[in-house]
Protein backbone atom coordinates (compact mmCIF):
# COMPACT_ATOMS: atom_id res chain seq x y z
CA UNK A 1 0.00 0.00 0.00
CA UNK A 2 0.91 3.98 -0.69
CA UNK A 3 0.28 6.80 1.71
CA UNK A 4 -0.70 10.07 -0.12
CA UNK A 5 2.93 10.93 -1.20
CA UNK A 6 2.33 7.81 -3.56
CA UNK A 7 5.58 5.90 -1.19
CA UNK A 8 4.51 2.33 0.06
CA UNK A 9 5.11 1.56 3.85
CA UNK A 10 8.35 0.34 2.74
CA UNK A 11 10.18 3.42 0.80
CA UNK A 12 8.28 5.51 3.83
CA UNK A 13 10.33 3.28 6.31
CA UNK A 14 13.50 3.52 4.24
CA UNK A 15 13.01 7.48 4.26
CA UNK A 16 12.76 7.47 7.63
CA UNK A 17 15.85 5.07 8.55
CA UNK A 18 17.75 7.66 6.12
CA UNK A 19 16.88 10.70 7.96
CA UNK A 20 17.48 9.43 11.72
CA UNK A 21 21.10 8.25 9.63
CA UNK A 22 21.71 11.76 8.19
CA UNK A 23 21.40 13.19 12.18
CA UNK A 24 23.42 10.79 13.93
CA UNK A 25 26.42 11.36 10.90
CA UNK A 26 26.20 15.01 11.19
CA UNK A 27 26.54 14.81 15.47
CA UNK A 28 29.22 11.86 14.34
CA UNK A 29 31.53 14.48 12.22
CA UNK A 30 30.77 17.46 14.80
CA UNK A 31 31.61 15.32 17.64
CA UNK A 32 35.00 14.08 16.42
CA UNK A 33 36.27 17.74 16.40
CA UNK A 34 36.13 17.39 20.25
CA UNK A 35 38.51 14.68 20.78
CA UNK A 36 41.30 16.88 21.34
CA UNK A 37 39.25 17.99 24.27
CA UNK A 38 39.35 14.69 26.14
CA UNK A 39 43.39 15.06 26.22
CA UNK A 40 43.14 18.60 28.18
CA UNK A 41 43.42 18.91 31.24
CA UNK A 42 39.56 18.56 32.55
CA UNK A 43 38.11 22.19 32.90
CA UNK A 44 34.47 23.02 33.71
CA UNK A 45 33.80 23.19 30.27
CA UNK A 46 35.39 20.22 29.49
CA UNK A 47 33.03 18.26 32.01
CA UNK A 48 29.68 19.74 30.49
CA UNK A 49 30.99 18.50 26.82
CA UNK A 50 31.81 14.68 28.12
CA UNK A 51 28.44 14.82 29.98
CA UNK A 52 27.22 15.63 26.20
CA UNK A 53 29.42 13.14 24.42
CA UNK A 54 28.31 10.21 27.01
CA UNK A 55 25.09 10.98 26.27
CA UNK A 56 25.25 10.54 22.34
CA UNK A 57 26.86 7.03 23.18
CA UNK A 58 24.09 5.89 25.40
CA UNK A 59 21.27 7.41 22.31
CA UNK A 60 23.41 5.36 19.55
CA UNK A 61 23.82 2.60 21.58
CA UNK A 62 20.02 2.93 22.18
CA UNK A 63 19.47 3.22 18.29
CA UNK A 64 22.10 -0.07 17.71
CA UNK A 65 19.93 -2.40 20.47
CA UNK A 66 16.30 -1.21 18.93
CA UNK A 67 17.96 -2.65 15.92
CA UNK A 68 19.20 -5.86 17.19
CA UNK A 69 15.47 -6.55 18.90
CA UNK A 70 13.60 -5.44 15.85
CA UNK A 71 15.41 -8.23 13.69
CA UNK A 72 14.99 -10.50 16.53
CA UNK A 73 11.29 -10.16 16.58
CA UNK A 74 11.49 -11.27 13.37
CA UNK A 75 13.30 -14.13 13.53
CA UNK A 76 11.16 -15.03 16.37
CA UNK A 77 8.16 -15.70 13.69
CA UNK A 78 9.82 -17.79 12.37
CA UNK A 79 11.22 -20.33 15.03
CA UNK A 80 8.46 -23.56 14.75
CA UNK A 81 9.83 -23.75 10.96
CA UNK A 82 13.76 -23.05 12.39
CA UNK A 83 13.62 -25.85 14.71
CA UNK A 84 12.01 -28.45 11.95
CA UNK A 85 14.30 -26.92 9.15
CA UNK A 86 17.41 -28.02 12.16
CA UNK A 87 16.22 -31.44 12.56
CA UNK A 88 15.97 -32.01 9.15
CA UNK A 89 19.09 -31.02 8.39
CA UNK A 90 20.53 -32.82 11.45
CA UNK A 91 18.95 -35.90 10.27
CA UNK A 92 20.56 -35.06 6.38
CA UNK A 93 24.26 -34.79 8.28
CA UNK A 94 23.74 -37.37 10.71
CA UNK A 95 24.76 -34.36 13.94
CA UNK A 96 22.69 -34.10 17.04
CA UNK A 97 19.32 -32.90 17.42
CA UNK A 98 16.70 -32.32 19.43
CA UNK A 99 15.62 -35.83 20.63
CA UNK A 100 11.59 -36.74 19.26
CA UNK A 101 9.27 -36.64 22.41
CA UNK A 102 8.32 -34.14 25.31
CA UNK A 103 11.95 -32.59 24.24
CA UNK A 104 10.75 -31.66 20.68
CA UNK A 105 7.31 -31.08 21.85
CA UNK A 106 7.90 -28.09 24.50
CA UNK A 107 10.58 -26.92 22.32
CA UNK A 108 8.52 -26.78 19.22
CA UNK A 109 5.53 -24.77 21.90
CA UNK A 110 7.88 -22.79 23.41
CA UNK A 111 8.97 -21.22 20.15
CA UNK A 112 5.02 -21.05 19.15
CA UNK A 113 4.60 -19.19 22.04
CA UNK A 114 7.22 -16.68 20.97
CA UNK A 115 6.27 -16.37 17.49
CA UNK A 116 2.72 -15.34 18.16
CA UNK A 117 3.68 -12.79 20.97
CA UNK A 118 6.44 -11.80 17.55
CA UNK A 119 3.95 -11.68 15.06
CA UNK A 120 1.33 -9.57 17.10
CA UNK A 121 3.99 -6.99 17.96
CA UNK A 122 5.06 -6.94 14.64
CA UNK A 123 1.72 -6.42 12.80
CA UNK A 124 1.10 -3.38 15.09
CA UNK A 125 4.44 -2.19 14.52
CA UNK A 126 6.59 -3.34 17.55
CA UNK A 127 4.83 -0.95 19.88
CA UNK A 128 6.35 -2.80 23.31
CA UNK A 129 10.05 -2.38 21.51
CA UNK A 130 9.77 1.38 20.99
CA UNK A 131 7.49 2.03 24.26
CA UNK A 132 10.32 0.65 26.13
CA UNK A 133 13.01 2.31 23.89
CA UNK A 134 11.52 6.11 24.41
CA UNK A 135 11.23 5.49 28.26
CA UNK A 136 14.94 4.75 27.50
CA UNK A 137 15.52 8.35 25.80
CA UNK A 138 13.54 10.44 27.90
CA UNK A 139 15.38 8.80 31.21
CA UNK A 140 18.91 9.70 28.85
CA UNK A 141 17.97 13.13 28.30
CA UNK A 142 16.68 13.76 31.98
CA UNK A 143 20.38 12.55 33.57
CA UNK A 144 22.05 14.61 31.10
CA UNK A 145 20.18 17.99 32.51
CA UNK A 146 20.62 16.45 35.99
CA UNK A 147 24.91 15.93 35.01
CA UNK A 148 24.97 19.62 33.94
CA UNK A 149 23.62 21.34 36.99
CA UNK A 150 25.27 19.63 39.11
CA UNK A 151 28.51 20.60 37.38
CA UNK A 152 27.36 24.27 37.09
CA UNK A 153 26.57 23.91 41.06
CA UNK A 154 30.16 23.52 41.56
CA UNK A 155 30.59 26.88 41.44
CA UNK A 156 27.53 28.70 42.10
CA UNK A 157 29.16 31.73 41.36
CA UNK A 158 28.83 31.38 37.64
CA UNK A 159 25.15 31.06 38.13
CA UNK A 160 22.54 33.01 38.21
CA UNK A 161 21.83 34.70 41.67
CA UNK A 162 18.64 35.08 41.96
CA UNK A 163 17.55 31.72 42.22
CA UNK A 164 20.13 30.64 44.10
CA UNK A 165 18.77 33.27 46.34
CA UNK A 166 15.66 31.44 47.39
CA UNK A 167 17.81 28.21 48.17
CA UNK A 168 16.56 26.76 51.51
CA UNK A 169 18.17 23.18 53.43
CA UNK A 170 19.79 22.35 56.42
CA UNK A 171 23.34 24.01 56.78
CA UNK A 172 24.76 21.76 59.11
CA UNK A 173 23.90 19.22 56.75
CA UNK A 174 25.40 20.98 53.66
CA UNK A 175 28.89 21.63 55.72
CA UNK A 176 29.48 18.36 56.54
CA UNK A 177 29.16 17.07 52.86
CA UNK A 178 31.70 16.88 50.17
CA UNK A 179 31.91 19.28 47.20
CA UNK A 180 30.30 16.46 44.95
CA UNK A 181 27.68 16.00 47.46
CA UNK A 182 26.80 19.98 47.94
CA UNK A 183 26.61 19.90 44.13
CA UNK A 184 23.82 17.70 44.01
CA UNK A 185 21.74 19.19 47.33
CA UNK A 186 21.78 22.68 45.32
CA UNK A 187 20.75 20.72 42.05
CA UNK A 188 18.16 19.16 43.50
CA UNK A 189 16.88 22.24 45.48
CA UNK A 190 17.70 24.62 42.57
CA UNK A 191 15.28 22.23 40.70
CA UNK A 192 12.33 22.71 43.46
CA UNK A 193 13.12 26.28 44.01
CA UNK A 194 11.53 27.09 40.13
CA UNK A 195 9.55 24.24 40.12
CA UNK A 196 10.53 22.20 36.95
CA UNK A 197 9.18 18.95 38.06
CA UNK A 198 6.00 20.93 37.55
CA UNK A 199 6.47 21.69 33.95
CA UNK A 200 5.78 20.29 31.15
CA UNK A 201 7.93 18.67 28.37
CA UNK A 202 11.31 20.67 28.20
CA UNK A 203 9.83 23.34 30.33
CA UNK A 204 10.84 21.41 32.98
CA UNK A 205 14.78 21.14 31.85
CA UNK A 206 14.76 24.51 30.55
CA UNK A 207 13.67 26.23 33.95
CA UNK A 208 16.90 24.78 35.58
CA UNK A 209 18.93 25.73 32.90
CA UNK A 210 18.24 29.44 33.05
CA UNK A 211 19.42 29.24 36.28
CA UNK A 212 22.83 27.89 35.63
CA UNK A 213 23.31 30.09 32.73
CA UNK A 214 22.83 27.35 29.86
CA UNK A 215 19.00 28.18 28.91
CA UNK A 216 18.43 29.12 25.42
CA UNK A 217 15.56 28.91 22.59
CA UNK A 218 14.69 25.68 21.45
CA UNK A 219 13.24 24.74 17.88
CA UNK A 220 9.08 24.54 18.27
CA UNK A 221 8.94 21.53 15.92
CA UNK A 222 11.76 19.87 19.01
CA UNK A 223 10.04 21.36 22.11
CA UNK A 224 6.66 20.04 20.34
CA UNK A 225 8.21 16.78 19.60
CA UNK A 226 10.11 16.21 22.53
CA UNK A 227 6.81 17.25 24.80
CA UNK A 228 5.07 14.96 23.13
CA UNK A 229 8.05 12.00 23.77
CA UNK A 230 7.64 13.37 27.29
CA UNK A 231 3.98 12.81 27.40
CA UNK A 232 3.93 8.82 25.60
CA UNK A 233 7.06 7.98 28.32
CA UNK A 234 4.55 9.05 30.85
CA UNK A 235 1.69 7.40 29.43
CA UNK A 236 3.60 4.15 29.00
CA UNK A 237 5.48 4.49 32.60
CA UNK A 238 2.22 5.52 34.79
CA UNK A 239 -0.79 3.66 32.61
CA UNK A 240 0.76 0.82 31.00
CA UNK A 241 0.78 2.57 27.99
CA UNK A 242 -3.01 2.36 27.79
CA UNK A 243 -4.24 6.18 26.46
CA UNK A 244 -5.71 8.37 29.15
CA UNK A 245 -7.62 11.72 29.19
CA UNK A 246 -4.36 13.66 29.82
CA UNK A 247 -2.31 12.25 27.16
CA UNK A 248 -5.49 12.89 24.51
CA UNK A 249 -5.43 16.13 25.74
CA UNK A 250 -1.68 17.04 25.46
CA UNK A 251 -1.28 15.61 22.02
CA UNK A 252 -4.08 15.59 19.66
CA UNK A 253 -2.48 15.04 16.84
CA UNK A 254 -1.54 11.05 17.90
CA UNK A 255 -5.31 9.92 17.52
CA UNK A 256 -5.07 8.16 20.18
CA UNK A 257 -8.29 6.56 21.79
CA UNK A 258 -9.19 6.71 24.97
CA UNK A 259 -8.92 3.09 26.84
CA UNK A 260 -6.75 1.84 23.92
CA UNK A 261 -3.29 0.80 24.07
CA UNK A 262 -0.82 3.58 22.63
CA UNK A 263 0.85 2.69 19.74
CA UNK A 264 4.37 3.64 19.84
CA UNK A 265 5.75 3.13 16.48
CA UNK A 266 8.98 3.21 14.41
CA UNK A 267 8.28 6.86 12.57
CA UNK A 268 7.56 7.62 16.33
CA UNK A 269 10.70 6.54 17.89
CA UNK A 270 12.31 7.47 14.95
CA UNK A 271 11.44 11.32 15.21
CA UNK A 272 11.96 11.46 19.14
CA UNK A 273 15.78 10.36 18.41
CA UNK A 274 16.49 12.87 15.89
CA UNK A 275 14.52 15.83 18.06
CA UNK A 276 17.12 14.88 21.19
CA UNK A 277 19.69 14.89 18.91
CA UNK A 278 18.88 18.27 18.29
CA UNK A 279 18.22 19.10 21.85
CA UNK A 280 21.85 18.03 22.40
CA UNK A 281 23.37 19.60 19.79
CA UNK A 282 21.82 22.77 21.17
CA UNK A 283 22.66 21.88 24.50
CA UNK A 284 26.74 21.57 23.37
CA UNK A 285 26.44 25.04 21.83
CA UNK A 286 25.04 26.46 24.76
CA UNK A 287 28.35 25.53 26.64
CA UNK A 288 30.52 27.05 24.35
CA UNK A 289 28.49 30.25 24.66
CA UNK A 290 28.68 30.21 28.64
CA UNK A 291 32.25 29.73 28.30
CA UNK A 292 32.04 33.03 26.40
CA UNK A 293 33.21 31.23 22.85
CA UNK A 294 31.09 30.82 19.68
CA UNK A 295 29.41 28.20 18.67
CA UNK A 296 31.27 25.31 16.71
CA UNK A 297 30.52 25.71 13.56
CA UNK A 298 29.97 21.84 12.39
CA UNK A 299 27.74 21.69 15.34
CA UNK A 300 25.56 24.71 13.85
CA UNK A 301 25.67 23.13 10.53
CA UNK A 302 24.49 19.71 12.08
CA UNK A 303 21.95 21.34 14.24
CA UNK A 304 19.77 23.13 10.89
CA UNK A 305 20.40 19.71 9.09
CA UNK A 306 18.89 17.68 12.48
CA UNK A 307 15.87 20.40 12.58
CA UNK A 308 15.47 20.09 8.41
CA UNK A 309 15.16 16.05 9.13
CA UNK A 310 12.84 16.40 12.00
CA UNK A 311 10.44 18.79 10.12
CA UNK A 312 10.70 16.21 6.70
CA UNK A 313 9.58 13.39 9.05
CA UNK A 314 6.78 15.47 11.34
CA UNK A 315 3.23 14.27 10.22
Amino acid sequence: MSDESGLTGEQINDERARALADAERELADAERKLEEVRNRPKTMTDNFQQSISKKLEDIRELSVFVEICSKAIYQAIKGVQQIDAWQGMAEVFGTKAIEPGDNLDKAKAHAGVLASFAELQQSNGNPYLYGLSSIRLWTLLEALIDELVVEAMKDPALCDKAPLSKLKGSLIEFKSASPDEQAEFLAETLKQAVDAPLKLGIGRFEAILVAVRLGGSVDENVKRTLFELSQVRNCVVHKSGIADRRLIEACPWLNAERGKDLRVTNAMFNRYMIAVYWYLCELRGRVDERNGEQRDAEFLKGHSLIAQRLMELTP
